[in-house]
Parts: structure tokens; C-alpha cells; sequence
């Protein structure tokens, strides 16, 4: 997801940026949506908008707008 978005690398230099990670992968793990997402990955290369029901919108948008992409 981080990569179809394009903040991965952002992701990269948040302070304690490993710890970041494991919440947003621990919120992924734990989604009642993988089915979706899966087939929403599979169906966009990229996008600017993570699908409503990611729980990880939150750090996403953080991450554009440090990013410049919001």
C-alpha cells in the first residue's frame, strides 16, 4: 500500500521509523479488509488515495503531506 501510494521511502526517515512500521504493519495484519485490499493492489499501480476503509490512511496522508503530495 505504501508503495502504490508512493510514501514508502518516506517512511524511511520518520524518527523511530522502525517502530512506525510495525504499528502500520500490525494495523494491516489486523484489517478485516486483506481480501479487498488485495484486489485493490492488484488493480492500481499507483494512486494518490488509499481505499476508505485502510487503517492506515491517517499516517499515509501524514506522510504525503510531509512529501509535498498533499
Amino acid at each position: 500500500m505504501m508503495r502504490t501510494l508512493g510514501v514508502d521511502r518516506h517512511l524511511k526517515v520518520v524518527a523511530d521509523h522502525e517502530a512506525v512500521t510495525n504499528r502500520a504493519v500490525d494495523r494491516c495484519r489486523s484489517c478485516g479488509h486483506q481480501d479487498e485490499c488485495s484486489t485493490w493492489l492488484d488493480e492500481h499501480q499507483q494512486s494518490e488515495n488509499p481505499p476508505d476503509y485502510c487503517r492506515n490512511s491517517d499516517l499515509i496522508a501524514r506522510l504525503q503531506h510531509a512529501a509535498g503530495q498533499r
